[in-house]
């Protein structure tokens, strides 16, 4: 029954991590474009096809939503090859072995 346990907690880990990233980082760059997009807004009030300038603190939280995603991404792609770059350059990141001397 212990190895029960131990099988369905990491498979809880596994599933809720896949959720937070898969779901969580195309959220923030979705949000990133939105904030990004310029507003559209017409004489009168309504949509219109002529963009209207866009604002700087609109542009600011785009940036660093898209700065965010990217070093999620980076952190990602370094922990897949953390014991390849503990293999070859001898940098110990998130917890890598360091190789046989």
């Amino acid at each position: 029954m212990n190895t029960f346990n131990a099988i369905a907690k990491s498979l809880g880990e596994v599933t809720l991590i896949a959720l937070v990233l898969g779901v969580g980082v195309p959220v923030i760059v979705a949000t990133g474009i939105r904030f990004w997009a310029p507003e559209t807004v017409g004489a009168d009030g309504g949509t219109a096809t002529v963009p209207a300038n866009r604002n700087a603190v609109t542009n600011a939280i785009a940036y660093v939503l898209f700065a965010v995603a990217l070093v999620i991404v980076a952190a990602g792609i370094l922990y897949v090859a953390k014991d390849f770059i503990s293999h070859t350059f001898d940098i110990q990141l998130f917890g890598a072995k360091p190789p046989k001397k």
